[in-house]
């Protein structure tokens, strides 16, 4: 409704930007118009589909998805957050001329601090802890079953699950919950960690892999959304989960968490290059390039 209302007033504007399925009901627009796909829900619905309700998949892949999604693109220019969003909306929708603006973040802020220790008394964390962080709903679509998994057979770390203001049922004397973390707190938390678990099933980006990098924070992840593009670089790639599942994939992670815990020299290796990698190709600036490029907008 409100889509088709704003059709109404659409001339008052020379330019338009809407996300995802929000821009629903404005389709076809008379002024220059954009829509950004920070996902599309009908691969989201496919990732999940073993985990979803009959309902609840069909809404999330044909209500939020085909109708949504596809409908608020119609007569816009697309940007899409990653490559991997943009191949979906090819796949799923048909879209074509889809320009790809991957996210940037604050370089300057999120950096390691190099204080651990004091960092690990504020937090209550012991100072000799091998320390693993995850950051993110505690929803199923994160990997929360696969997350589980982990910490019930790593009492070796210490976890500290980050999910803002959802809930988590987990309990132990090796597992800090973290809520409503601010972003002051989420770089310490970072600084603090040895690495980060983010066994996500799906994701259009996946801002928090390259927050955790810019700290110098290895990233055990599923090659999903930009850790799909990370996965060309030779020393993120042995951190990138192979597509495997269940016990396969527990498996898989075990031995990357057992390979940070005792290989010291090439952790700090990878540490580096992350953060190179996010100063060279996801910064602010960058963003912000090719956004007003994608855009058509120029100083």
């Amino acid at each position: 409704m409100m889509g088709r209302a704003f059709t109404k007033i659409q001339n008052n504007y020379s330019l338009v930007v809407s996300s995802n399925f929000y821009g629903l009901g404005f389709f076809s627009p008379k002024v220059k118009s954009f829509n950004i796909y920070h996902s599309t829900h009908a691969a989201y619905a496919d990732a999940l589909k073993g985990n979803l309700s009959g309902a609840g998949y069909r809404d999330l892949k044909y209500f939020f998805g085909h109708t949504g999604d596809r409908m608020s693109g119609r007569r816009k220019n697309k940007i899409a957050v990653s490559q991997s969003v943009s191949e979906e909306l090819q796949r799923y929708y048909g879209f074509n001329n889809i320009t790809v603006v991957t996210h940037g973040i604050d370089t300057d802020f999120f950096k390691k601090i190099e204080e651990p220790t004091s960092l690990r008394q504020k937090w209550d964390i012991p100072s000799a802890a091998f320390v693993g962080i995850f950051v993110g709903r505690w929803e199923t679509g994160k990997g929360i079953d696969i997350l589980e998994e982990a910490i019930s057979i790593r009492h070796d770390v210490v976890w500290i699950l980050v999910i803002g203001d959802s809930e988590c049922p987990l309990r132990g004397e090796n597992i800090k919950i973290v809520k409503n973390a601010d972003r002051e707190s989420l770089r310490e938390l970072y600084s603090l960690s040895d690495f980060m678990l983010f066994p996500s099933y799906y994701e259009g980006f996946g801002l928090v892999i390259i927050e955790a990098m810019a700290c110098k924070l290895p990233v055990i992840c599923t090659k999903v959304g930009v850790a799909k593009d990370l996965f060309r670089f030779d020393s993120l790639r042995e951190l990138i989960l192979p597509d495997c599942a269940g016990q396969g994939k527990i498996e898989e992670i075990q031995k990357r968490i057992s390979f940070l815990k005792k290989s010291s020299h090439r952790t700090r290796e990878i540490s580096n290059i992350g953060r190179a990698i996010i100063e060279e190709s996801y910064t602010l600036d960058i963003w912000r390039k090719n956004m007003t490029a994608a855009f058509g907008l120029f100083n």
